[in-house]
């Protein structure tokens, strides 16, 4: 057993990229799907519990991890650990959405904003079907006052709307947590440029009056820099080891935008978790976000804030140094907004 291991989470794929919904930016939609076997769920499971560290934590994703079968559900509700799923939401009934209450979990709601930004997401042919079964859904996670938070992906679809997507959440759903990713490729993916305005425009809308009411992950990282020191958004971190990946067939990778045959790490039926961390592949990865920064990353103002910025998005997994694709925008971001974050944590 590795002696002062740094803690880690679990995120797992039980279904690997199932999914009720075809949304076209999807960039999981290429890998195969699955059900991860119950002996292999529960050996996975098992093996991370005993692991020397207290504050454990499982997410599961896909997909659609709501197609999971029930004993995956059984299984993490059997265990003293963080307990999340992300979800499209169109699959919470009311009986999920009491047992998600009942079982502490925490539920992630995937929704790019009001009907005609949803465009991009599919269920049964329909973008508008995939809109309407996805808000009944968070509507029932609301009713049973299940914890949650909303998830938007920038994409082509709806990247000139920061206004409206973010006053659209904010004014018809209960949570107060918001997290917006963007969409680097394979499909619809976004510019710098755009990222940059995206941001700007998200940002002025949300200092008007909610920068004390409002949770936007993305905003929180940037606090959590300038008031502790270290950011809590992993694409902003020095380092890619926050977390491993589990396919539905047990392989472990480091990352979910890394589920590539060259990084995997092993299988949770043939090998322990201490074999894969200790593997040169997983360090190597650990270590290549600030260890293959250009020398113009180095050099730049806002290297703190952003280190480089996600290796998905500078074309790497353990590859050449390349500065991010969404650079321009992250800087363009940064200038408009870092005195004025500045001015919020002095007001705290």
């Amino acid at each position: 057993m590795m002696t002062g291991m740094k803690p880690f989470s679990l995120l797992v794929k039980p279904v690997g990229s199932a999914c009720n919904f075809s949304c076209s930016y999807c960039f999981y939609s290429d890998h195969p799907a699955g059900v991860m076997a119950e002996e292999a769920f529960r050996t996975m499971l098992d093996a991370y519990c005993d692991l020397p560290f207290a504050d454990k934590s499982v997410a599961l994703q896909g997909g659609e991890p709501l197609l999971a079968p029930g004993y995956v559900f059984d299984a993490l509700e059997e265990k003293p650990l963080m307990r999340s799923i992300q979800t499209n939401a169109s699959l919470v009934t009311p009986d999920v959405a009491e047992r998600l209450k009942k079982g502490g979990w925490l539920v992630g709601a995937s929704l790019d904003g009001p009907r005609g930004f949803n465009t991009l997401r599919i269920s049964g042919g329909s973008s508008d079907k995939a809109f309407d079964d996805a808000v009944a859904g968070i509507r029932n996670l609301e009713k049973y006052d299940v914890d949650y938070n909303l998830l938007t992906v920038v994409s082509k679809g709806n990247v000139a709307h920061a206004r409206e997507i973010y006053r659209y959440l904010r004014d018809n759903f209960s949570t107060r947590y918001h997290q917006y990713i963007e969409c680097t490729g394979p499909r619809d993916e976004i510019t710098a440029e755009e990222w940059g305005a995206f941001l700007c425009d998200l940002f002025d809308e949300w200092a008007k009056k909610d920068a004390y009411t409002i949770s936007i992950r993305l905003f929180d990282s940037i606090v959590s820099m300038l008031v502790r020191g270290f950011h809590t958004q992993c694409s902003f971190a020095g380092r890619c080891d926050a977390y491993l990946v589990v396919e539905h067939d047990g392989s472990v990778y480091p990352c979910d935008f890394h589920v590539r045959e060259d990084l995997k790490l092993g299988n949770v039926m043939t090998h322990t978790w201490e074999e894969m961390l200790e593997s040169g592949i997983y360090r190597d990865f650990a270590a290549v976000k600030c260890g293959s920064l250009p020398e113009e990353c180095l050099s730049c103002e806002y290297a703190a804030f952003c280190n480089g910025d996600c290796p998905r998005n500078r074309g790497t997994g353990l590859g050449p140094h390349k500065r991010s694709m969404l650079c321009a925008g992250w800087k363009k971001f940064f200038a408009h907004t870092l005195e004025k974050f500045d001015s919020i944590v002095r007001a705290m």
